[in-house]
């Protein structure tokens, strides 16, 4: 943690405070310190950066605390981890896809996997296969946004699909929240699963950086400080104000903002907002009856509680299991161990079970240790040999504001990164449009909008 100057330096370059030091926050003060027009600082409240992409440390194993991979279709991320030269440290691996269901688990990797399908009859696969060529044609997803996820499902795969299929795997990914979700969230799902597969061999294949996030946000570090970009962790901002005075610099008149944090205060020339909207709101306090922040009021995000396991053994050779029993309390089984090798993690295997849920979903009222047991209680259902003597460690990471909801007609509530308050701007998850959560779509928007701050940086 480090204590804030609080004198407002006149320079050529316009200062800006970056609050939140997640992927959004690091890329996107990247990209502003990097046009040569910004002095950049970020806050981040915790003691070390990354955000949802942070990592873990148990012995001598360093991971990832929230699940990740790299598709070879995420050019975004795949630019930035160039910028950072660590493009000739993505490791690309052919993966498998399992489903859980009537006691059994079935691969569904492969066309003759496909054939094989237990879940679905003859007539239901066709409808499937033909469903999921559909969605590839879809070029403007935006008039997904005005059709709930039910009907569209149910129209395009039929209800038997739907009910046998798609209901299980929306129900645990979503929960209720299902019943008002746009048929935009399920497209762009399907979607990004299909940049997975490699071309011609249509296999699954996906990447990951040698060490996992920790090198990148290790590198990441290093190139800001190359920047100049100052980085105070332990820094919690508790209020944004614009200041009534104004202040000349070399290039034109710019209106002070203060920001104020546990560790004292700035001013700075912009303040840029990576952190979700309910936050964003906490800080700055901003009228009631502005538009504006009516739409950023009506954001609803999913939590997640997500269950991180270091085991002795493999699982099974599927990267991604999808869950179509009932009495399942997590989304899914992720064992990461499947893309990334056994060896750069001590030769142990890495599972996740995560639960994304909305705020009355049980589960939120139970304690971490009940999670944990119940978790692994219920994985043992799923995996009836393994051995609790073969689980070494158990750890949960909870987060409340992770997946914004894409409920009905989402794009037409979409907010402007500009505020009504001068120098103030927004970017966040909540704005991603029509893309799943991950952090090819968080580094596209950080770039697009570090390029809009940088026009109207230069603008008199």
């Amino acid at each position: 943690m480090m204590m804030l100057d609080t004198d407002y330096t006149r320079s050529s370059q316009e200062s800006i405070a970056i609050i939140g030091g997640g992927m959004m926050g690091i890329a996107a003060a990247f990209y502003l310190a990097k046009s040569g027009r910004f002095r950049v600082t970020i806050f981040e409240k915790d003691k070390q950066l990354g955000g949802l992409s942070t990592y873990y440390q148990w012995q001598d194993i360093v991971w990832d605390r929230f699940y990740h991979v790299i598709l070879s279709t995420d050019a975004p991320l795949r630019a930035f981890l160039a910028e950072l030269q660590l493009q000739e440290d993505i490791f690309w691996r052919e993966t498998k896809t399992g489903f859980y269901g009537e006691g059994r688990l079935v691969s569904l990797s492969s066309t003759m996997d496909f054939i094989r399908f237990p879940f679905m009859s003859l007539w239901q696969k066709f409808r499937m296969g033909l469903g999921i060529l559909y969605c590839g044609r879809i070029k403007d997803p935006a008039k997904l946004d005005k059709i709930y996820v039910r009907a569209w499902l149910t129209n395009v795969f039929g209800r038997r699909v739907y009910e046998n299929i798609w209901d299980p795997l929306l129900r645990s990914k979503l929960g209720g929240a299902r019943e008002k979700t746009s048929a935009a969230f399920i497209w762009a799902t399907i979607t990004r699963l299909h940049g997975a597969r490699s071309a011609g061999s249509q296999r699954e294949q996906m990447g990951h950086v040698h060490g996992g996030y920790h090198a990148i946000l290790t590198t990441a570090a290093k190139r800001l400080a190359e920047l100049n970009v100052t980085v105070n962790t332990e820094t919690e901002v508790v209020r944004v104000e614009p200041l009534q005075r104004r202040y000349a610099t070399d290039k034109h008149e710019h209106a002070g903002i203060s920001v104020i944090t546990n560790a004292g205060s700035a001013v700075v020339d912009k303040v840029l907002f990576t952190i979700p909207c309910q936050h964003v709101l906490q800080i700055l306090d901003p009228p009631e009856d502005h538009p504006y922040w009516q739409q950023l009021r009506q954001v609803e995000y999913l939590s997640i509680a997500c269950v991180f396991l270091i085991l002795t053994r493999k699982l099974s050779p599927y990267y991604v299991i999808n869950l179509l029993e009932q009495d399942l309390p997590f989304t899914g089984i992720i064992e990461a161990t499947n893309v990334v090798s056994p060896d750069e993690v001590g030769g142990h295997h890495l599972v996740y079970l995560p639960k994304y849920m909305p705020p009355d979903d049980p589960v939120n009222r139970l304690s971490d240790d009940e999670i944990i047991t119940l978790f692994i209680a219920k994985l043992q259902t799923v995996f009836p040999n393994l051995k609790q003597e073969e689980i070494l460690h158990a750890q949960i990471f909870r987060e409340q504001y992770v997946q914004p909801l894409q409920e009905l007609h989402a794009s037409e509530r979409a907010f402007d990164s500009k505020t009504p308050f001068p120098g103030v701007y927004i970017v966040n998850t909540a704005m991603i449009q029509h893309s799943t959560l991950n952090n090819n779509a968080v580094v596209s928007l950080a770039a697009r909008v570090s390029a809009i701050l940088s026009d109207d940086a230069r603008s008199p």
